[in-house]
């Protein structure tokens, strides 16, 4: 599940008053001090993603991924998105550590642990209670 409020709504009709307009997609990343947090991108759906359309506009985000962290809540401070799931909080911390999150503030979880070629700490749990 997936609630948009209607601020952020706000926000994203905003953004798109004079582009075309694309879907956002939804996806977690591993940011400062190993935190997940979400993320956002205009891309296109995939065959492994769900997609919403919640006041005119496409969100997507991958169906492994939703169901480990659903229900999400897409919201707005007024200048920038703030979303949070189960075990996902909203970014904070200086996103600069040694835990895979690079200079650029984390990478992208595609939500399927299997095929996954960040090593994060649920990922490694998750392959060790499989093996």
């Amino acid at each position: 599940m997936l609630q948009v409020t209607d601020r952020a709504a706000r926000l994203v009709a905003d953004y798109f008053k004079d582009k075309p307009k694309r879907p956002i997609r939804i996806f977690v990343r591993l940011g400062g001090c190993g935190i997940r947090t979400f993320g956002v991108a205009l891309e296109e759906p995939r065959a492994s993603d769900h997609t919403f359309e919640i006041r005119g506009q496409i969100y997507i985000i991958n169906k492994k991924l939703l169901e480990l962290v659903q229900p999400i809540l897409f919201d707005s401070d007024g200048i920038g998105f703030r979303l949070s799931g189960r075990g996902v909080a909203p970014p904070h911390g200086c996103g600069n550590c040694g835990n895979m999150c690079g200079v650029r503030g984390g990478n992208r979880c595609p939500g399927d642990c299997a095929t996954c070629k960040f090593q994060c700490g649920h990922g490694r749990r998750l392959r060790q209670t499989r093996s």
